[in-house]
């Protein structure tokens, strides 16, 4: 392999979720550790909390926030099974106030080189979820790229003010926009 082509591929890893697969750079995974069960969120946040923040977990002495990625993009969360695992992901914007933030996977994580010849953009997919940044093809399936920034963003508001938190992600496209104010 020459150094343009090493320089054009990013090792990534697959997750495995219930009925999807979520594409990653390494470098956003520190840690893949066996599933354990959550801690309740605080009555502050609990009472209010968007039904994918699953609760918290302490790896390493910190506190992290455990989410449902199957939900933040519309589908069901599925209980945890034997093959379940939890990955650590670095938050690159401090999400929550915390550098880390955990998900619920199936199984261990694939690796994967990624590249333009390895991976292919599927065209416009009718999906308006900000929290999904695309979808591609690999090997013959399908997996979601996230859009972290957007996660990251759901999570500091979840957190910010648990009372105006939402429990679903915002659309892209949003069609109504108010322009009145009260006064």
């Amino acid at each position: 392999m020459s150094q343009a082509q090493a320089a054009g591929q990013v090792a990534s890893q697959v997750l495995s979720l219930h009925g999807e697969r979520v594409i990653l750079p390494n470098t956003a995974v520190a840690e893949i550790v066996p599933y354990f069960k959550p801690e309740a969120l605080s009555d502050a946040i609990g009472k209010s909390a968007p039904e994918w923040l699953l609760g918290m977990i302490t790896w390493r002495g910190i506190s992290v926030p455990l989410i449902s990625v199957e939900t933040i993009f519309g589908s069901r969360y599925e209980e945890q099974s034997k093959r379940s695992s939890i990955a650590i992901i670095n938050a690159v914007g401090d999400a929550a106030g915390v550098p880390y933030f955990a998900i619920v996977t199936q199984g261990i994580p694939r690796l994967l080189q990624v590249s333009a010849t390895t991976l292919s953009a599927i065209d416009e997919t009718g999906d308006d979820n900000k929290a999904i940044a695309c979808h591609v093809v690999f090997d013959g399936d399908v997996a979601i790229i996230p859009d972290m920034d957007e996660i990251e963003a759901m999570l500091k508001n979840a957190f910010s003010s648990p009372s105006k938190s939402k429990s679903k992600p915002k659309k892209k496209n949003k069609s109504k926009n108010s322009s009145k104010k009260k006064k």
